[in-house]
């Protein structure tokens, strides 16, 4: 399997020079985190929402974006790009050639893609057990803080019974609003003391500093008013069905339940790529 088998052909991109609000109005308007940056038509860099969070006073996209970001070319390997995937951070990859920008490929291409075959090994082999619930009564602006100290991206969400009943991740967190209006606030406040940027005006009791990158709004309400329904897995589940579970649930980890219907652990999206290696 190559990379063009896979990647997303139509890629949404900006141009320089460029500002913050015109990312932002893409970012919004596609319903995307991150997008690739061209100059005179060649790939220079990527920029995304975190890239925005980290510089609140910048406004300038060649300031904002990371430069060089690392690429594939279209007949490289599906094994290379689960290499790559898994030795750094990131989660996108453009894809270049010849100098140009033909392509796009995220680890939710390969979820997809994943979804999409018929791999009947089970999911087991590719549970984590490290998992970090919360109750549904506990607030948001809690649970969002409990995700930071854990560098948890999704918590399952139990009743008084232990029972999985939803789960809450990072994209109710990050969502597009709280974050326009934090950078809004934040790059117009005319106070030079970082303390009163943190105390707008009905917002004391809200803010939290959001895993290390951003200072976002949160309220106090629990988490069962944000939390998404609830999915799960298996460990006998099959690998494909996982992957479709993840994409029709919108979601980049699921947990797993044991015979007992409790949480024995989680897959995560990174880990269930590493399937393609192996087949």
């Amino acid at each position: 399997m190559k990379v063009r088998d896979v990647m997303t052909k139509n890629v949404i991109h900006v141009e320089l020079p460029n500002t913050r609000d015109r990312v932002l109005e893409v970012l919004k308007e596609h319903k995307i985190s991150s997008v690739p940056v061209l100059k005179d038509g060649k790939l220079v860099g990527i920029v995304t929402i975190k890239d925005l969070l980290r510089k609140v006073e910048e406004d300038q996209l060649a300031l904002l974006m990371t430069e060089n970001p690392v690429t594939v070319r279209p007949n490289d390997s599906i094994k290379k790009v689960v290499d790559i995937f898994l030795k750094n951070p990131f989660r996108r990859l453009p894809v270049v050639e010849k100098g140009k920008l033909v392509g796009f490929l995220t680890v939710r291409d390969l979820i997809k893609k994943i979804a999409e075959m018929d791999i009947d090994k089970p999911v087991k082999d590719y549970v984590c057990g490290d998992v970090v619930c919360v109750w549904e009564e506990t607030p948001l602006n809690v649970c969002g803080e409990i995700m930071r100290l854990s560098s948890s991206e999704l918590c399952p969400v139990l009743d008084s019974n232990a029972r999985l009943v939803g789960l809450v991740d990072e994209k109710i967190m990050l969502n597009e609003s709280l974050i326009e209006e934090f950078i809004e606030r934040t790059q117009y406040s005319s106070s030079s003391d970082i303390d009163d940027a943190w105390s707008w005006e009905g917002l004391r009791d809200h803010v939290i500093k959001f895993f290390e990158i951003s200072v976002l709004k949160l309220p106090k309400e629990a988490v069962k008013k944000f939390m998404k329904n609830p999915a799960y897995v298996y460990p006998q589940t099959s690998v494909s069905k996982c992957a479709r579970e993840m994409v029709r649930n919108d979601i980049d980890h699921i947990p797993v339940l044991d015979a007992m219907d409790r949480i024995c652990g989680i897959v995560k999206d990174k880990s269930l790529i590493r399937v393609l290696k192996e087949i």
